[in-house]
């Protein structure tokens, strides 16, 4: 008689953070003066698009499917897309630890900090955010 073992990997859900959060933290910063203007409703709208293309999926495959490459397309796309009229990095940085958090995953800055990345990704010019993603989730969390 044989036996057959089935091995079920147990794969992560991702925890998202909902763009109602990543408007509530905009607004904490706001409240607490780190960012000098309000909450618009375009910003609430493009934080809703650009909240649903990370998590979404297109014909059928997901654009980010590892977790460490949602969290670093919530720091990217809050940064580059700057869906605020203020405060984008803050904003970003702090989704993204909270990204971290919620899905038990540490980056390691090595001898950077997280603001020194967030002005790193301001900066870079490519064209392509998945190619981006993809090398900065490696940095992060493959050392």
């Amino acid at each position: 008689m044989s036996h057959c073992v089935i091995m079920i990997s147990a794969k992560k859900i991702f925890q998202l953070v909902p763009s109602k959060n990543v408007c509530q933290i905009y607004e904490l910063l706001h409240r607490g003066n780190f960012v000098s203007f309000p909450l618009t409703n375009e910003g609430r709208q493009r934080v809703d698009a650009l909240v649903s293309n990370i998590n979404g999926a297109y014909f059928g495959k997901v654009a980010y499917p590892s977790l460490e490459e949602k969290a670093v397309a919530y720091l990217y796309f809050l940064i580059k897309d700057h869906p605020f009229i203020d405060g984008n990095k803050r904003t970003a940085s702090i989704t993204f630890e909270v990204v971290c958090e919620l899905n038990g995953i540490q980056p390691d800055y090595g001898d950077f900090g997280l603001d020194a990345l967030a002005i790193f990704i301001e900066k870079i010019k490519e064209k392509d955010p998945r190619t981006v993603i993809l090398v900065l989730s490696e940095m992060l969390f493959n050392s």
